[in-house]
């Protein structure tokens, strides 16, 4: 079985105000006081892991050939819930679903970011991610590097393990005719997130909504990934988009950017 993650992050506003030792009251402008503190100290607004809150997880499931099941966001045991669900409960679904499945993870630094910041916080709340530290085969687990069979972080892959600087999903699936970031990306999330004239609701609607196009572009990469290898011929690839398109949610704000990207793709390929 195949999970194609992607989380979202806000700065942990509680937590940065003790950090950055700030006065100031609004979350948004204790967010942007703490970009501008970590960037005199760093060079790069972006905060320490310890200083982020997870309020989304989301992925894409396949099975173990690579054909699209579903997409979706942890922690929707509540179906018309309209405010965000915990940090600790979106992890207790997500550790639960990764615990019993022990799926292949696919992500786009999973490894430099997701994985290290899901840990740190199975820390905080005293969670359990047994499989994920399972090493009865040395050289075959999750934490290995190398090893693709087990956690794909196409990052890492496509950068040949740090050799070049610089990529980002949005950047690779512009140049493949992926969609990518096209109406929101992951720095404006915090902004969208402690706006208070947007209603709990559509604030979860469009987190959520970006969330699941960030593992759905990373989706598509992977199969064009498994072309790469020789794992899929062009037939194959075809057939797996053709399904993925057949499948393909069709009332989301991102359905139709998608739907017209996979129609050409299939066009011009077949």
């Amino acid at each position: 079985m195949l999970c194609v993650f992607d989380i979202e992050t806000i700065p942990s506003v509680s937590l940065c105000k003790e950090h950055f030792q700030l006065e100031e009251n609004d979350a948004l402008k204790i967010c942007e006081r703490s970009f501008e503190k970590q960037k005199e100290k760093s060079g790069s607004e972006f905060l320490p892991l310890y200083l982020h809150e997870i309020i989304s997880i989301a992925a894409v499931i396949g099975d173990d050939y690579g054909q699209f099941i579903k997409v979706g966001n942890f922690g929707q045991k509540h179906e018309n819930r309209e405010d965000f669900t915990s940090e600790k409960e979106l992890l207790e679904d997500f550790f639960k679903y990764f615990n019993e499945k022990q799926p292949r993870l696919i992500s786009f630094n999973g490894r430099g970011f997701d994985m290290p910041l899901l840990t740190l916080k199975a820390l905080k709340y005293n969670l359990t991610l047994d499989a994920f530290y399972n090493q009865e085969n040395k050289w075959e687990n999750y934490r290995v590097r190398y090893s693709e069979q087990f956690h794909l972080d196409l990052m890492d892959s496509l950068s040949h393990y740090g050799s070049v600087r610089g990529l980002n999903l949005n950047g690779v699936c512009s140049m493949m005719n992926i969609p990518g970031k096209f109406d929101v990306s992951g720095d404006l999330v915090h902004a969208i997130y402690y706006n208070p004239k947007i209603s709990q609701k559509e604030k979860k609607e469009i987190i959520d909504g970006y969330c699941q196009s960030d593992v759905l572009n990373t989706y598509w990469l992977f199969l064009k990934y498994e072309v790469l290898k020789g794992a899929l011929n062009k037939e194959q690839y075809l057939g797996l988009l053709s399904d993925f398109l057949a499948k393909f949610p069709k009332e989301k704000s991102y359905s139709s950017v998608f739907i017209n990207a996979l129609e050409k793709e299939i066009r011009e390929f077949a």
